[in-house]
């Protein structure tokens, strides 16, 4: 098993393990053998029963129940499914989810299932396989054959091989609209099916069809004679000599100065003749800077190095401060465009390019309807809308926040326009489409506008990128100004996930934008006739909570704690042990500490993979490994917490050795990576009572207001809301753990290193979050057997 993804034989061999334990008979072993090949289901009843119903209806049907029975007898398999099934187990996955296979009971879906799970049910021993190309070739094939079963394919011919009639299926036109974005996947099913590639098998040497060069005949890699050719007379050619500065880790030198004249730096170039003659065929010359002093100075050397590095920046060659600034233009020539005679919908896109940001070729497909309500409810829809009943412009968020138990409401963004832009709109017809074609119109207008002026030329998409430069000095952080787009994208789209926005704020954002570019004479909006019960007065993320959401829960545990403090307060020995009352009361201790910390360090909720320590003002969190990324950082403790946690952990020691006393033994299953609370529990077989480390979903035992139908992330989503409006976007981001602006926090490489050290701001603003979700630190010394 490599990556907690086992391979066909280990399950069976898992289960053969159990089998041979029991008290099966050889038939009943051979039949559920038979189950476990088809449908390769994890260790467990739940998903045993699910196998069997799924062989019983696709293969052969028959009475299981005495296996079931059997294999309970031996106490070696749970009854619940295992997590994260459709990572771990992708072949079960896909034949018992109801979102993959179709549920109807036609013959060619069943000998698709049947053909699906033969080709995956064995691995070669091979060292070129892999569990994540085996875990890709799966996912590929699914979806394949699930968007063949789903299509209007017409079957005939039923006596032909099924992946014969699956490859015909591929090039039908049943299946034109999916193939462009199922080429990679129908690429790899097509080999697999031709036995091109085993399952699991890295692809190597093998061209996708349709690409450039390809060749259905040979897998031979074409060579260039000229360019080895040429490739052999450069390596024959001493390479020039250069000068490599080497950047160092940390920068804590001022660069705001950037004139020679004034670090007294002379630079001198000096060529070598010689040198330039021998290498007169090269593209470049070998040139030596020089940077010496004009006057003597009391720097020392190190502070020569930094005067060097910070020469080499100021160059003209990296003044750019990114690449996307190729892509704004300067305000002279904002102001000029707005001022251009264009027609009244090319300037209405125009006006809007520049205000929202929004891509010209999403804005085109704007379309005007009457409700709100109408175009809000679907989560695909990607068309911006003019809503006439409401007076708004309607768009979704295509990346960021998730939608909400299917409600997509807190993903739109909507927007009311100033009195003379909505009148445009309003004047229209309704589902036309009045910016149809309006990008290349634009764009020749500005083309025979600056054709003979020097500079960039203007273009949609450039006014598009330029919005920027005029959202941003007006918004609280880059999410808000980012949510005006529509879109987020990689560096913006975790952040946004998790924070909260005012539609008011929205609003106000895109009024002060056009402020700033001198739209004033409409400034004023009309009153939008909206229902306001029936519209969120926020964007962003939908599980966020104010910190008045979790006062509640802190009064119901601390009025709880009392009468098992009570009970455990009043025992003494010669008393029956209140074993109940010690978990019930360790219990609520644990959930009061853990949800205090977790609003206090925005961690992600603590699972099976979950590391934390607590230093004296620092912690170290790791809270992410998954297929997407490891994480873990360093964020600053606060102080009452870490003195909770610390007598909370004394606690324990305590009750353990009181309890052994007494005669109870209390097994510490804890593995020592977390130091956040634990939990005690009464085991289910016997009274056998554990200690193990607490994770989130322990909370849903104790039955707390507010907390119940939440996600687990609540506290997370709520502190980031939070803190965006208290302290710098570096510091939230270096707290959740986001590489936008974290990293100026947190990396190696950053200018702000020791300001980890500090974030006295950041500690405030949290004690003062904490105090008022309510949370206070207990007293332990008036806790029981302290």
């Amino acid at each position: 098993m490599l990556n907690g993804l086992p391979y066909p034989d280990e399950i069976r061999k898992e289960w053969w393990s159990i089998m041979n334990r029991s008290s099966l008979s050889a038939i009943e072993k051979r039949y559920a053998d038979d189950i476990i090949r088809y449908a390769q289901p994890p260790l467990s009843f739940e998903t045993l029963e699910t196998a069997a119903a799924l062989y019983a209806s696709d293969i052969h049907a028959r009475e299981f129940n005495s296996t079931i029975i059997a294999l309970q007898k031996t106490n070696l398999i749970g009854r619940t499914a295992p997590q994260l099934i459709g990572t771990h187990y992708p072949v079960y996955y896909a034949l018992t989810n109801r979102h993959q296979f179709p549920r109807n009971s036609n013959a060619f879906t069943i000998r698709a299932k049947r053909y699906f799970s033969h080709l995956f049910a064995s691995v070669a021993k091979d060292k070129k396989i892999s569990p994540r190309k085996f875990y890709d070739h799966v996912i590929a094939s699914r979806d394949v054959i699930c968007a063949i079963l789903k299509s209007d394919y017409n079957i005939t011919g039923t006596q032909e091989p099924i992946e014969k009639k699956l490859l015909d299926a591929i090039n039908s036109d049943s299946l034109y609209a999916q193939r462009n974005s199922l080429k990679g996947k129908v690429d790899i099913f097509t080999m697999l099916a031709t036995k091109k590639i085993s399952p699991g098998k890295q692809l190597r040497n093998y061209q996708i069809k349709g690409s450039r060069n390809s060749n259905s005949n040979s897998n031979t890699i074409k060579n260039d004679p000229w360019h080895n050719q040429h490739l052999s007379m450069l390596a024959s050619v001493s390479s020039p000599r250069r000068i490599l500065i080497r950047n160092e880790l940390s920068d804590q030198y001022d660069s705001s100065v950037g004139q020679r004249d004034i670090i007294g730096v002379e630079m001198e170039i000096v060529q070598n003749n010689n040198r330039n003659k021998k290498n007169n065929g090269l593209e470049e010359v070998s040139e030596e800077i020089t940077l010496q002093r004009s006057t003597p100075n009391m720097l020392t050397r190190a502070d020569d190095q930094q005067l060097v590095r910070r020469f080499t920046r100021h160059a003209p060659a990296s003044s750019l401060a990114a690449v996307t600034d190729l892509a704004r233009l300067t305000d002279e020539t904002i102001y000029e465009i707005l001022g251009l005679p264009l027609d009244r919908t090319l300037e209405q896109y125009a006006i809007l390019l520049l205000s929202l940001g929004l891509p010209p070729q999403r804005l085109m497909r704007l379309t005007i309807s009457q409700h709100a309500n109408a175009v809000t409810s679907d989560k695909e829809d990607e068309r911006p809308y003019w809503c006439i009943a409401e007076s708004m412009l309607c768009y979704r968020l295509l990346d960021g926040p998730s939608a909400y138990h299917n409600n997509p409401k807190n993903q739109w963004v909507k927007i009311t326009l100033p009195h003379g832009m909505a009148q445009f709109f309003n004047s229209l017809e309704l589902y036309e489409r009045p910016f149809r074609g309006a990008r290349g119109h634009l764009n020749r207008q500005l083309k025979r506008h600056f054709q003979n002026k020097p500079g960039t030329m203007p273009t949609a998409n450039r006014l598009s990128a330029s919005s920027w430069l005029y959202r941003r000095p007006h918004a609280i952080d880059d999410v808000s100004a980012a949510t005006l787009s529509g879109q987020f994208r990689l560096g913006l789209a975790a952040p946004a996930a998790y924070r909260q926005l005012q539609r008011a704020e929205c609003q106000q954002l895109f009024n002060k934008t056009l402020k700033h570019l001198g739209i004033t004479e409409f400034i004023s909006p009309i009153k939008a006739s909206i229902n306001t019960l029936s519209t969120p007065t926020t964007i962003g993320s939908a599980i966020a909570q104010s910190a008045e959401f979790f006062q509640p829960i802190f009064e119901k545990i601390r009025e709880v704690m009392r009468e098992p403090h009570a009970q455990m307060s009043g025992w003494w020995l010669t008393k029956p042990f209140p074993i109940d009352a010690l978990i019930s009361l360790s219990q609520l201790v644990s959930a009061h500490e853990l949800l205090g910390w977790q609003l206090a360090s925005g961690a992600r909720p603590i699972g099976p993979s979950s590391e934390n320590r607590i230093g004296k003002k620092h912690q170290w969190i790791h809270d992410k490994d998954s297929a997407r990324g490891i994480e873990s950082r360093v964020v600053p403790l606060l102080t009452s917490i870490r003195n909770s946690l610390c007598s909370l952990q004394r606690w324990y020691a305590s009750l353990i050795s009181v309890a052994n006393s007494a005669g109870v033994v209390i097994d510490d299953q804890r593995n020592g990576r977390l130091d956040t609370p634990g939990w005690l529990f009464r085991a289910k077989r016997g009274q056998q009572v554990v200690i193990r480390d607490m994770r989130w979903s322990d909370l849903s035992a104790l039955s707390l207001p507010n907390l119940s139908g939440w996600p687990s992330n609540v506290t997370r989503h709520s502190l980031a809301t939070h803190l965006r409006s208290h302290v710098s976007d570096a510091q939230v981001d270096a707290l959740l753990g986001h590489a936008s602006y974290g990293r100026s926090l947190s990396s190696p490489r950053a200018d702000t290193m020791p300001a980890i050290n500090e974030q006295s701001q950041l500690r405030h603003t949290l004690q003062a979050w904490l105090k008022t979700c309510g949370y206070q630190p207990l007293d332990w010394s008036h806790m029981p057997w302290n």
